[in-house]
Protein backbone atom coordinates (compact mmCIF):
# COMPACT_ATOMS: atom_id res chain seq x y z
CA UNK A 1 0.00 0.00 0.00
CA UNK A 2 1.54 3.29 -0.82
CA UNK A 3 1.12 6.07 1.24
CA UNK A 4 -0.07 9.78 -0.48
CA UNK A 5 2.52 12.22 -0.21
CA UNK A 6 1.23 15.68 1.03
CA UNK A 7 2.55 18.69 -0.97
CA UNK A 8 3.66 21.58 2.26
CA UNK A 9 3.45 24.24 -0.72
CA UNK A 10 0.01 22.98 -1.77
CA UNK A 11 -1.13 22.21 1.34
CA UNK A 12 -0.42 26.25 2.84
CA UNK A 13 -1.78 27.38 -0.42
CA UNK A 14 -4.90 25.86 0.64
CA UNK A 15 -4.97 27.17 4.19
CA UNK A 16 -3.78 30.65 2.81
CA UNK A 17 -7.40 30.32 0.66
CA UNK A 18 -9.25 29.14 3.52
CA UNK A 19 -7.61 32.24 5.37
CA UNK A 20 -6.50 29.57 7.99
CA UNK A 21 -3.37 31.93 8.52
CA UNK A 22 -1.33 29.77 11.54
CA UNK A 23 -2.01 26.35 9.78
CA UNK A 24 0.09 28.28 6.70
CA UNK A 25 2.68 29.62 8.63
CA UNK A 26 3.34 26.30 10.19
CA UNK A 27 3.60 24.78 6.89
CA UNK A 28 5.64 27.56 5.36
CA UNK A 29 8.32 28.20 8.36
CA UNK A 30 10.41 24.89 7.06
CA UNK A 31 10.09 25.98 3.18
CA UNK A 32 11.29 29.44 4.57
CA UNK A 33 14.03 27.96 6.04
CA UNK A 34 15.49 25.57 3.50
CA UNK A 35 15.31 28.80 0.77
CA UNK A 36 14.40 32.71 2.60
CA UNK A 37 14.48 33.59 -1.19
CA UNK A 38 11.76 31.58 -2.45
CA UNK A 39 7.94 31.87 -3.16
CA UNK A 40 7.55 30.61 0.20
CA UNK A 41 8.93 33.15 1.69
CA UNK A 42 5.85 36.08 0.29
CA UNK A 43 3.27 33.58 1.19
CA UNK A 44 4.82 33.48 5.14
CA UNK A 45 4.38 37.21 5.26
CA UNK A 46 1.53 37.46 4.37
CA UNK A 47 0.11 35.05 7.27
CA UNK A 48 2.28 36.81 9.27
CA UNK A 49 0.89 40.14 8.23
CA UNK A 50 -2.38 38.59 8.68
CA UNK A 51 -1.41 37.37 12.24
CA UNK A 52 -1.00 40.69 13.16
CA UNK A 53 3.21 40.62 13.14
CA UNK A 54 4.29 43.25 10.66
CA UNK A 55 8.10 43.46 12.23
CA UNK A 56 8.16 39.44 11.24
CA UNK A 57 6.53 39.83 7.46
CA UNK A 58 9.03 42.86 6.70
CA UNK A 59 12.07 41.05 6.56
CA UNK A 60 10.90 37.91 4.66
CA UNK A 61 9.79 39.98 1.94
CA UNK A 62 12.74 41.95 1.97
CA UNK A 63 14.57 38.75 1.24
CA UNK A 64 12.72 38.14 -1.96
CA UNK A 65 12.89 41.52 -3.23
CA UNK A 66 16.41 41.40 -2.89
CA UNK A 67 16.12 38.27 -5.27
CA UNK A 68 13.50 39.38 -7.43
CA UNK A 69 13.23 43.12 -7.25
CA UNK A 70 10.16 43.47 -10.10
CA UNK A 71 8.01 40.97 -8.58
CA UNK A 72 4.64 43.01 -7.88
CA UNK A 73 2.74 40.98 -5.24
CA UNK A 74 5.68 41.71 -3.18
CA UNK A 75 5.99 45.02 -3.58
CA UNK A 76 2.17 45.24 -2.79
CA UNK A 77 2.44 43.11 0.04
CA UNK A 78 5.56 45.23 1.34
CA UNK A 79 3.21 48.02 1.10
CA UNK A 80 0.74 46.89 3.06
CA UNK A 81 3.30 45.63 5.37
CA UNK A 82 4.77 49.42 5.95
CA UNK A 83 1.49 50.45 6.32
CA UNK A 84 0.41 48.15 9.01
CA UNK A 85 3.73 49.55 10.60
CA UNK A 86 3.11 52.99 10.21
CA UNK A 87 5.64 53.77 7.77
CA UNK A 88 3.74 55.80 5.16
CA UNK A 89 6.13 56.85 2.95
CA UNK A 90 7.95 53.89 2.91
CA UNK A 91 4.54 52.40 2.00
CA UNK A 92 3.56 55.13 -0.84
CA UNK A 93 7.04 54.14 -2.50
CA UNK A 94 6.32 50.18 -2.45
CA UNK A 95 2.77 50.93 -4.12
CA UNK A 96 4.22 53.51 -6.99
CA UNK A 97 6.96 50.89 -7.48
CA UNK A 98 3.80 48.02 -7.73
CA UNK A 99 2.35 50.57 -10.35
CA UNK A 100 5.09 50.87 -12.72
CA UNK A 101 6.02 47.73 -12.66
CA UNK A 102 1.73 46.68 -13.60
CA UNK A 103 -0.17 50.03 -14.21
CA UNK A 104 -3.29 48.41 -14.29
CA UNK A 105 -2.82 46.65 -11.14
CA UNK A 106 -6.55 46.21 -9.61
CA UNK A 107 -5.42 46.47 -5.82
CA UNK A 108 -2.62 49.66 -5.79
CA UNK A 109 -5.45 52.52 -6.73
CA UNK A 110 -7.12 51.45 -3.06
CA UNK A 111 -4.06 50.56 -1.27
CA UNK A 112 -2.56 54.20 -1.83
CA UNK A 113 -5.98 55.43 -1.12
CA UNK A 114 -5.14 53.70 2.11
CA UNK A 115 -2.21 54.81 2.94
CA UNK A 116 -3.21 58.33 2.19
CA UNK A 117 -5.68 57.62 5.16
CA UNK A 118 -3.54 56.60 7.00
CA UNK A 119 -0.95 59.04 7.02
CA UNK A 120 -4.01 61.93 7.29
CA UNK A 121 -5.62 59.80 10.32
CA UNK A 122 -1.35 59.76 12.29
CA UNK A 123 -1.35 63.68 11.40
CA UNK A 124 -4.89 64.30 13.35
CA UNK A 125 -3.97 62.11 16.16
CA UNK A 126 -0.26 64.15 16.37
CA UNK A 127 -1.85 67.37 16.28
CA UNK A 128 -4.77 66.15 18.80
CA UNK A 129 -2.20 65.62 21.39
CA UNK A 130 -0.62 69.11 20.84
CA UNK A 131 -3.87 70.66 21.46
CA UNK A 132 -4.91 68.65 24.24
CA UNK A 133 -1.13 68.68 26.08
CA UNK A 134 -1.32 72.83 25.46
CA UNK A 135 -5.27 73.73 26.00
CA UNK A 136 -5.05 74.25 29.89
CA UNK A 137 -1.95 77.41 30.25
CA UNK A 138 -3.96 78.28 26.65
CA UNK A 139 -7.12 78.82 28.18
CA UNK A 140 -4.95 80.66 30.92
CA UNK A 141 -2.68 82.38 28.95
CA UNK A 142 -3.62 82.69 25.44
CA UNK A 143 -3.24 80.23 22.53
CA UNK A 144 0.66 80.25 21.47
CA UNK A 145 1.53 80.14 17.42
CA UNK A 146 1.92 76.44 17.30
CA UNK A 147 -1.45 75.86 18.68
CA UNK A 148 -2.92 78.12 16.68
CA UNK A 149 -1.83 76.38 13.38
CA UNK A 150 -2.37 72.81 14.81
CA UNK A 151 -6.27 74.12 15.15
CA UNK A 152 -6.31 75.66 11.39
CA UNK A 153 -5.25 72.26 10.57
CA UNK A 154 -7.45 70.55 12.55
CA UNK A 155 -10.36 72.70 11.24
CA UNK A 156 -9.70 72.42 7.39
CA UNK A 157 -9.88 68.61 8.24
CA UNK A 158 -13.42 66.38 7.24
CA UNK A 159 -14.18 64.39 10.38
CA UNK A 160 -15.56 60.56 9.45
CA UNK A 161 -18.67 59.53 9.61
CA UNK A 162 -18.31 58.41 13.03
CA UNK A 163 -17.55 61.53 14.63
CA UNK A 164 -20.22 60.74 17.20
CA UNK A 165 -18.63 57.48 18.48
CA UNK A 166 -15.11 58.52 17.95
CA UNK A 167 -13.05 60.81 20.18
CA UNK A 168 -10.93 61.73 17.58
CA UNK A 169 -13.29 62.38 14.81
CA UNK A 170 -15.29 63.81 17.63
CA UNK A 171 -12.84 66.78 17.95
CA UNK A 172 -11.63 67.10 14.11
CA UNK A 173 -15.49 68.01 14.00
CA UNK A 174 -15.25 70.08 17.36
CA UNK A 175 -12.36 72.22 15.02
CA UNK A 176 -13.97 71.69 11.48
CA UNK A 177 -17.45 72.90 12.79
CA UNK A 178 -15.86 76.34 14.65
CA UNK A 179 -16.20 79.67 13.61
CA UNK A 180 -13.67 80.98 15.38
CA UNK A 181 -11.12 79.09 16.42
CA UNK A 182 -9.55 81.25 19.30
CA UNK A 183 -13.11 80.75 21.24
CA UNK A 184 -13.16 77.29 20.62
CA UNK A 185 -9.34 77.03 21.89
CA UNK A 186 -11.17 78.48 25.13
CA UNK A 187 -13.52 76.39 25.50
CA UNK A 188 -11.82 73.12 23.85
CA UNK A 189 -11.96 70.04 26.95
CA UNK A 190 -10.44 66.33 25.81
CA UNK A 191 -12.23 64.77 28.80
CA UNK A 192 -15.54 66.43 27.68
CA UNK A 193 -15.37 65.70 24.35
CA UNK A 194 -14.40 62.01 25.15
CA UNK A 195 -17.43 61.65 27.33
CA UNK A 196 -19.73 63.07 24.96
CA UNK A 197 -18.54 60.39 22.47
CA UNK A 198 -18.98 57.23 25.50
CA UNK A 199 -22.13 58.97 26.39
CA UNK A 200 -23.71 59.73 23.09
CA UNK A 201 -24.04 63.06 23.66
CA UNK A 202 -23.34 64.26 20.21
CA UNK A 203 -26.13 62.19 18.45
CA UNK A 204 -28.77 64.88 18.89
CA UNK A 205 -26.85 68.04 18.17
CA UNK A 206 -25.75 66.17 15.02
CA UNK A 207 -29.19 65.12 13.62
CA UNK A 208 -30.44 68.94 14.42
CA UNK A 209 -26.99 70.41 13.62
CA UNK A 210 -28.31 73.19 10.61
CA UNK A 211 -30.35 74.79 12.99
CA UNK A 212 -27.44 74.99 16.09
CA UNK A 213 -24.36 75.75 13.86
CA UNK A 214 -22.66 78.89 14.32
CA UNK A 215 -25.60 79.62 16.11
CA UNK A 216 -26.89 80.26 20.15
CA UNK A 217 -28.75 77.34 21.98
CA UNK A 218 -31.01 77.45 24.33
CA UNK A 219 -31.37 73.34 25.52
CA UNK A 220 -34.68 73.53 27.31
CA UNK A 221 -35.08 70.67 29.69
CA UNK A 222 -31.71 69.33 29.26
CA UNK A 223 -31.03 66.95 32.50
CA UNK A 224 -27.73 66.31 33.85
CA UNK A 225 -25.47 68.99 32.15
CA UNK A 226 -23.65 66.66 30.10
CA UNK A 227 -25.16 67.92 26.41
CA UNK A 228 -23.10 71.00 26.16
CA UNK A 229 -19.69 69.78 24.61
CA UNK A 230 -22.02 67.87 21.86
CA UNK A 231 -23.49 70.70 20.74
CA UNK A 232 -20.24 72.71 20.75
CA UNK A 233 -18.79 69.69 18.63
CA UNK A 234 -21.56 69.94 16.00
CA UNK A 235 -20.99 73.65 16.00
CA UNK A 236 -22.82 75.62 18.26
CA UNK A 237 -21.46 79.21 19.16
CA UNK A 238 -23.01 79.56 22.32
CA UNK A 239 -24.73 76.72 24.74
CA UNK A 240 -27.18 77.56 27.53
CA UNK A 241 -28.67 74.31 29.81
CA UNK A 242 -31.58 74.60 31.81
CA UNK A 243 -32.94 71.96 34.12
CA UNK A 244 -34.88 72.35 37.30
CA UNK A 245 -33.88 68.73 38.51
CA UNK A 246 -29.90 69.03 37.59
CA UNK A 247 -27.72 68.70 40.64
CA UNK A 248 -24.90 71.22 39.83
CA UNK A 249 -22.61 69.76 42.13
CA UNK A 250 -23.11 65.69 41.08
CA UNK A 251 -21.12 64.09 38.47
CA UNK A 252 -23.00 61.29 37.76
CA UNK A 253 -25.40 61.49 34.19
CA UNK A 254 -26.84 58.86 32.46
CA UNK A 255 -24.81 57.58 30.26
CA UNK A 256 -27.50 57.00 26.92
CA UNK A 257 -24.79 54.63 25.13
CA UNK A 258 -25.40 51.98 27.59
CA UNK A 259 -28.70 53.39 29.31
CA UNK A 260 -26.62 53.32 32.57
CA UNK A 261 -26.18 56.32 35.17
CA UNK A 262 -22.07 56.36 35.31
CA UNK A 263 -19.50 59.13 36.77
CA UNK A 264 -19.21 61.62 34.20
CA UNK A 265 -15.98 62.58 36.05
CA UNK A 266 -16.76 66.46 36.10
CA UNK A 267 -20.00 68.57 37.84
CA UNK A 268 -22.21 70.92 35.47
CA UNK A 269 -20.86 73.62 37.89
CA UNK A 270 -17.54 72.93 37.50
CA UNK A 271 -18.52 72.42 32.92
CA UNK A 272 -20.06 76.27 33.15
CA UNK A 273 -16.85 77.62 35.13
CA UNK A 274 -14.26 76.15 33.24
CA UNK A 275 -15.93 76.68 29.66
CA UNK A 276 -17.12 80.24 28.77
CA UNK A 277 -19.35 79.28 26.14
CA UNK A 278 -21.56 76.95 28.10
CA UNK A 279 -23.94 78.37 30.63
CA UNK A 280 -25.96 75.75 33.27
CA UNK A 281 -28.62 76.89 35.32
CA UNK A 282 -30.61 74.38 37.49
CA UNK A 283 -33.84 76.56 36.32
CA UNK A 284 -36.81 75.98 34.38
CA UNK A 285 -38.07 78.26 31.34
CA UNK A 286 -41.31 79.49 33.21
CA UNK A 287 -39.09 80.59 36.29
CA UNK A 288 -36.14 81.52 34.09
CA UNK A 289 -35.78 85.61 33.61
CA UNK A 290 -33.72 86.38 30.59
CA UNK A 291 -32.66 89.48 29.04
CA UNK A 292 -30.95 87.95 26.04
CA UNK A 293 -33.10 85.64 23.09
CA UNK A 294 -31.40 83.00 21.53
CA UNK A 295 -31.07 81.55 18.16
CA UNK A 296 -32.42 78.15 18.40
CA UNK A 297 -34.85 76.42 21.89
CA UNK A 298 -34.04 73.15 21.41
CA UNK A 299 -36.19 70.60 23.86
CA UNK A 300 -35.10 66.71 23.39
CA UNK A 301 -37.62 64.10 24.61
CA UNK A 302 -39.24 67.57 27.11
CA UNK A 303 -42.42 67.91 25.68
CA UNK A 304 -44.08 64.83 26.50
CA UNK A 305 -43.11 65.74 30.19
CA UNK A 306 -44.34 69.55 30.00
CA UNK A 307 -47.33 69.37 32.74
CA UNK A 308 -47.95 73.02 31.51
CA UNK A 309 -47.69 72.31 27.82
CA UNK A 310 -49.26 75.11 26.57
CA UNK A 311 -48.05 77.81 29.09
CA UNK A 312 -44.00 76.68 27.97
CA UNK A 313 -44.49 76.79 24.38
CA UNK A 314 -45.87 80.23 24.52
CA UNK A 315 -43.11 81.39 27.26
CA UNK A 316 -40.69 80.78 24.67
CA UNK A 317 -41.68 82.60 22.19
CA UNK A 318 -40.08 85.59 24.34
CA UNK A 319 -36.97 84.56 24.21
CA UNK A 320 -37.21 84.02 20.25
CA UNK A 321 -35.50 86.68 18.00
CA UNK A 322 -37.75 87.42 14.60
CA UNK A 323 -35.14 84.48 12.77
CA UNK A 324 -35.34 81.84 15.73
CA UNK A 325 -36.00 78.28 15.76
CA UNK A 326 -37.70 75.94 17.89
CA UNK A 327 -36.39 72.52 17.38
CA UNK A 328 -37.92 69.90 19.81
CA UNK A 329 -38.27 65.83 19.84
CA UNK A 330 -41.04 64.47 20.84
CA UNK A 331 -41.94 60.97 22.67
CA UNK A 332 -45.24 59.90 22.01
CA UNK A 333 -46.94 58.42 24.94
CA UNK A 334 -48.97 56.45 22.74
CA UNK A 335 -46.32 54.03 21.33
CA UNK A 336 -45.21 51.26 22.31
CA UNK A 337 -42.43 52.17 24.78
CA UNK A 338 -44.00 55.96 25.40
CA UNK A 339 -44.25 54.74 28.79
CA UNK A 340 -40.58 55.36 29.91
CA UNK A 341 -40.37 52.37 31.92
CA UNK A 342 -39.03 48.81 30.99
CA UNK A 343 -38.98 47.22 28.48
CA UNK A 344 -37.81 49.89 26.77
CA UNK A 345 -37.69 47.50 23.24
CA UNK A 346 -39.22 44.12 22.19
CA UNK A 347 -35.82 42.09 22.82
CA UNK A 348 -35.49 43.22 26.34
CA UNK A 349 -39.17 41.94 27.03
CA UNK A 350 -39.59 39.29 29.59
CA UNK A 351 -43.28 38.52 30.06
CA UNK A 352 -42.51 36.42 33.50
CA UNK A 353 -41.77 40.23 34.81
CA UNK A 354 -44.53 41.70 36.78
CA UNK A 355 -43.21 45.10 36.03
CA UNK A 356 -43.21 44.21 31.94
CA UNK A 357 -46.40 42.46 32.47
CA UNK A 358 -48.08 46.12 33.45
CA UNK A 359 -46.96 48.05 30.24
CA UNK A 360 -45.98 46.03 27.46
CA UNK A 361 -47.81 45.95 23.92
CA UNK A 362 -49.23 49.13 24.80
CA UNK A 363 -50.71 47.87 28.28
CA UNK A 364 -49.57 51.70 29.70
CA UNK A 365 -52.69 53.11 28.39
CA UNK A 366 -55.24 51.02 29.66
CA UNK A 367 -53.62 51.39 32.94
CA UNK A 368 -53.82 55.14 33.36
CA UNK A 369 -57.22 54.72 34.92
CA UNK A 370 -56.55 52.29 37.92
CA UNK A 371 -53.17 54.00 38.55
CA UNK A 372 -52.38 56.23 42.09
CA UNK A 373 -52.18 60.26 41.70
CA UNK A 374 -48.48 59.86 42.41
CA UNK A 375 -47.51 57.18 39.95
CA UNK A 376 -44.44 58.20 37.22
CA UNK A 377 -46.77 58.30 34.59
CA UNK A 378 -49.17 60.67 35.78
CA UNK A 379 -46.89 62.87 37.31
CA UNK A 380 -44.25 62.87 34.47
CA UNK A 381 -46.14 62.09 31.39
CA UNK A 382 -48.60 64.33 29.96
CA UNK A 383 -49.93 61.83 27.72
CA UNK A 384 -50.51 64.18 25.28
CA UNK A 385 -51.48 63.30 21.94
CA UNK A 386 -49.91 63.70 18.52
CA UNK A 387 -52.39 66.15 16.78
CA UNK A 388 -52.85 67.89 20.28
CA UNK A 389 -49.52 68.66 20.35
CA UNK A 390 -49.52 69.78 16.77
CA UNK A 391 -52.37 72.34 18.03
CA UNK A 392 -50.94 73.58 20.79
CA UNK A 393 -47.86 74.41 18.84
CA UNK A 394 -49.35 75.75 16.09
CA UNK A 395 -51.41 78.26 18.14
CA UNK A 396 -47.48 79.86 18.70
CA UNK A 397 -45.18 79.18 16.24
CA UNK A 398 -45.45 78.51 12.11
CA UNK A 399 -44.39 74.87 11.89
CA UNK A 400 -41.99 74.08 9.01
CA UNK A 401 -41.14 70.70 9.95
CA UNK A 402 -43.38 67.79 11.44
CA UNK A 403 -42.09 64.39 11.31
CA UNK A 404 -43.59 61.17 12.07
CA UNK A 405 -41.12 58.56 13.42
CA UNK A 406 -42.33 55.24 13.47
CA UNK A 407 -41.58 52.40 15.25
CA UNK A 408 -39.49 49.63 14.70
CA UNK A 409 -40.71 46.97 12.48
CA UNK A 410 -40.15 44.84 15.79
CA UNK A 411 -42.87 46.74 17.23
CA UNK A 412 -45.27 47.23 15.10
CA UNK A 413 -45.30 43.22 13.96
CA UNK A 414 -46.60 43.43 18.03
CA UNK A 415 -49.49 45.60 17.07
CA UNK A 416 -52.37 43.37 16.23
CA UNK A 417 -56.15 44.07 15.12
CA UNK A 418 -56.57 42.26 19.17
CA UNK A 419 -54.16 44.87 20.67
CA UNK A 420 -55.75 47.73 19.14
CA UNK A 421 -59.53 46.93 19.98
CA UNK A 422 -58.02 46.26 23.73
CA UNK A 423 -56.84 49.84 23.53
CA UNK A 424 -59.72 51.47 22.53
CA UNK A 425 -61.84 49.81 25.16
CA UNK A 426 -59.64 52.82 27.28
CA UNK A 427 -59.40 55.07 24.42
CA UNK A 428 -62.07 54.71 21.68
CA UNK A 429 -61.25 57.26 19.26
CA UNK A 430 -57.08 56.06 19.64
CA UNK A 431 -55.75 55.82 16.16
CA UNK A 432 -53.40 53.04 14.30
CA UNK A 433 -51.29 55.97 13.74
CA UNK A 434 -50.62 57.30 17.32
CA UNK A 435 -50.06 53.97 18.14
CA UNK A 436 -47.44 53.21 15.70
CA UNK A 437 -45.74 56.55 15.67
CA UNK A 438 -42.96 56.38 17.96
CA UNK A 439 -41.76 59.98 17.90
CA UNK A 440 -42.19 63.54 15.98
CA UNK A 441 -39.36 66.04 15.12
CA UNK A 442 -40.89 69.54 14.63
CA UNK A 443 -39.22 72.73 13.67
CA UNK A 444 -41.40 75.77 14.04
CA UNK A 445 -40.90 80.10 14.28
CA UNK A 446 -42.84 82.21 16.84
CA UNK A 447 -45.80 83.82 14.70
CA UNK A 448 -45.35 87.46 14.30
Amino acid sequence: MTETTVDPMAAAKAAIADKNWTEARRLLAPLVAENPRGAAAVLLARSELELGRPEVAAPLVAAFKAWRPRHVGARVLGARIHLASGSFDEAESEARAALELEPDHPAVPRLLERIAAGRAAAESERLVRLVDAQHVRARREGPTRELLAAARTLQRMRPGPDWTRDRLQATIAYFHHASDLRAALRNYDPHLIDISTRFDYIAWPRRIQQYVRGRSVLDVGCGFGGYGMGFLIAGTKSYTGLDPAMELDSSRAKNKRVRKWEDMGVTPRQIAEALPAIRLLQSSSEDTTFEETFDTIALHNVTEHLMSLDEVLRGLTRLCRRDSVVVFHHHNYYCWNGHHLAPNQPAQLDESDPRHQQVYDWRHIDLVPDLPEDHYIRTNLNRVRLDELREVTERYYEIERWDEVPSSPETLERLTPQVLDRVRGTVPDITERELSVNAVLAVARPKR
